[in-house]
């Protein structure tokens, strides 16, 4: 099996680093630091970085088309502009209190899909929510753990509860707006390893990070084999996206929570690649 080695590419140690998205206009790697509020800015041509700070946790965000983000924060998803200065929460989704809002990323279609991570293990009240940018909030799935990984191919939806250890499929429903045709793409094996935010290239592979595993692995939805690896310096790797001027550099975030010993841990990498990825999608609003 092929192994390639992530670099620090940000060299700061963030509390828990994820949610990479790719602004190919502006040749910008967005990212969040949950516990740490905020939602950071990395322009890769001459490397300046901003930070937009705001008042809660941040679990996931997408850029939006008019500009400014729409962001899954503590208490529910809003609409933020790029300075900070507008904020809109949006009436639903509601989250159950002991939830907060975790992975998330648009669909190519400009659809928000938002999950939610329980804030107590075992209870299994995290949901995945689908927001089409019309007024309307649907749940996709209920019953889950750590709503995760998210990434899209044609009309299918590959997703990761962590708590499942594993990456599933799902047919989109396109008239229904529902999830069908369940598979089990790939188990991950049951340890200190979990399956944590994903990604997916040009043809169509899948790259899931492994948090306490310390790689992203490229994975081959066809029959679930792990193909490749990317090292990373720091076990809990938490999310990846492509981006680059040419798509092909992969963008890895990571936590330095509950391993101090770790110096690495917490940074942002990044690794060149002989593949290209999918563009981050816009949100409709």
């Amino acid at each position: 099996m092929k192994e390639y080695r992530a670099e620090v590419l940000v060299n700061e140690k963030f509390q828990l680093s994820e949610g990479p998205v790719w602004e190919k206009e502006t040749q910008t790697l967005h990212f969040v630091d949950i516990k740490g509020c905020a939602i950071h800015r990395l322009h890769l041509p001459d490397g300046k970085r901003s930070t937009l700070e705001l008042s809660q946790n941040i679990g996931c965000f997408a850029l939006r088309k008019d500009g400014g983000y729409v962001a899954g924060l503590a208490a529910g998803v809003y609409l933020i502009s790029r300075d900070g200065n507008a904020i809109e929460k949006l009436p639903q989704p509601a989250f159950d209190p002991m939830t907060r809002a975790n992975d998330g990323k648009c669909d190519p279609e400009g659809r928000f899909w938002c999950g939610t991570a329980d804030l107590v293990d075992g209870v299994k009240r995290s949901k995945l929510y689908l927001l089409p940018g019309d007024g309307r909030c649907i749940e996709m799935m209920d019953g889950l753990e750590c709503s995760n990984g998210l990434a899209f191919w044609e009309d299918k939806l590959y997703y990761i509860d962590s708590g499942r250890h594993r990456i599933d499929v799902y047919r989109v429903d396109e008239e229904t707006l529902s999830l069908k045709d369940h598979r089990i793409v790939a188990e991950i094996p049951r340890g200190q390893m979990v399956p944590d935010g994903m990604t997916i290239d040009e043809e169509g592979m899948l790259w899931a990070a492994h948090w306490g595993g310390g790689f992203v692995g490229r994975y081959d939805p066809r029959d679930g084999k792990l193909l490749e690896k990317v090292v990373v310096p720091a076990s809990q790797s938490s999310s990846c996206c492509f981006g680059g001027s040419d798509m092909q550099t992969l963008f890895i975030t990571s936590a330095s929570l509950g391993v101090p010993g770790e110096t690495e841990a917490g940074k942002v990498f990044a690794v060149h690649l002989p593949y290209r990825g999918a563009d981050s999608f816009r949100y409709m609003r």
